[in-house]
């Protein structure tokens, strides 16, 4: 892979996809019937993935588009051609996905599309290639990814055994599998959900995630289910633990061997996505000069609580570095009685720092951004112009 200048990332693929013409036949006589073809990721622009669509009947069109998962700050621009090769079909296309969106072309009116003469299937099978390059802004802050990638294989008995218990919100749960430090994701499958407002159970699954340590996690991912000719793309963006998923099929539908979804007793579903997350990137805060001189050497009379985490520190330090602090031990408020004072709108390590920063403790300080600006918003509020000063 290469790249144009600093600022870009391109990505060349050439990807065939083949379709048997007995599914797409099932869609003839369908006005909102398609399948999408299997998803691929690509290796060097972080989160896209892409996939074809066929529409065998759009208004008596058969239509054609590539998938791509774009967004309003990952523009994607995608220069590429389809062709079937034994229909004599090629198209070129140059289009900005700027939303997760499809852009192609018609094959033609279904009945031709199908018609044996104009060759686009052969052996009972259309082979459609794509071929072209992607472009995308590179990412103005590095981020870290994972693959995530399993098979889970559920026997038919245990969806009907839930299926046949009274209450429509049972589940069956996957394996939880790691990705990070902490986070763990796993499937969850809702065999018959009556969603409010609806009177037929449908069958649902869901990608979780449990955040653990992570504030945002940024997922793309597919779900397939090869017996049924199900791929469906998803992206979604995690700030708590939760569930992201898609409507399978309606609960009568899951155990119809027409349908494909139950091959050899088993419901089979295939997960592969990958998950991101931004790379830490650390400030560095002169904190080697100290206020602490000798005279704070005895024992620290007063104490600060947050969110039920302690720091001792001394009641003339305070009162030397911020008029705010001051003016509370010298009005008899309760907290200077007391000796003590409970911080409720910042974390504990944001107000650790400052302590440690007034104290010299920490040389030369390393802060992720968001700790950063957190800590001079503290020493905004509480007026501690000695941290404030290192901002400068």
């Amino acid at each position: 892979m290469k790249s144009i200048s600093s600022n870009e990332i391109i990505c060349p693929f050439n990807v065939e996809w083949k379709f048997h013409k007995a599914d797409l036949m099932h869609l003839k006589d369908c006005k909102t019937g398609y399948l999408n073809g299997k998803c691929f990721y690509s290796p060097n622009i972080p989160g896209l993935h892409y996939y074809i669509q066929i529409i065998p009947n759009c208004n008596g069109l058969s239509h054609i588009c590539l998938y791509v998962n774009g967004t309003n700050e990952r523009k994607v621009k995608a220069e590429f051609s389809i062709s079937v090769e034994a229909a004599d079909f090629f198209e070129d296309f140059d289009y900005i996905y700027e939303t997760s969106s499809g852009h192609g072309t018609c094959f033609g009116k279904t009945l031709d599309f199908f018609d044996a003469k104009n060759k686009f299937f052969i052996n009972g099978e259309i082979i459609i290639k794509v071929e072209g390059t992607f472009k995308a802004p590179r990412p103005l802050i590095q981020k870290i990814s994972t693959p995530i990638s399993f098979q889970w294989k559920i026997k038919e008995a245990d969806l009907k055994e839930i299926i046949n218990k009274e209450s429509h919100e049972c589940r069956l749960s996957s394996k939880r599998m790691n990705a990070f430090h902490n986070t763990i994701y796993y499937l969850q499958i809702h065999p018959s959900k009556i969603r409010e407002g609806e009177n037929e159970a449908k069958t649902w699954l869901y990608l979780f995630i449990e955040m653990g340590d992570e504030t945002k996690i940024e997922a793309t991912f597919d779900f397939s289910i090869d017996s049924a000719n199900l791929n469906c793309g998803m992206n979604f963006v995690y700030e708590e633990t939760y569930g992201c998923g898609t409507l399978l099929c309606l609960s009568a539908y899951l155990f119809d061997p027409s349908k494909g979804f139950i091959n050899d007793g088993y419901l089979t579903i295939n997960l592969n996505g990958i998950l991101m997350k931004q790379k830490k990137q650390f400030i560095s805060l002169n904190c080697k000069r100290s206020l602490a001189s000798i005279s704070f050497n005895g024992e620290k009379d007063f104490l600060i609580v947050v969110n039920g985490k302690k720091v001792l520190v001394h009641k003339q330090l305070l009162i030397n570095v911020s008029p705010v602090f001051s003016g509370m031990f010298h009005s008899g408020m309760k907290e200077a009685i007391e000796g003590k004072m409970v911080i409720v709108d910042f974390p504990f390590k944001i107000v650790e720092a400052a302590i440690k920063v007034l104290y010299g403790d920490r040389g030369t300080c390393k802060f992720v951004l968001e700790d950063l600006l957190l800590l001079y918003q503290f020493s905004d509020k509480y007026r501690i112009q000695f941290i404030m000063a290192r901002f400068g």
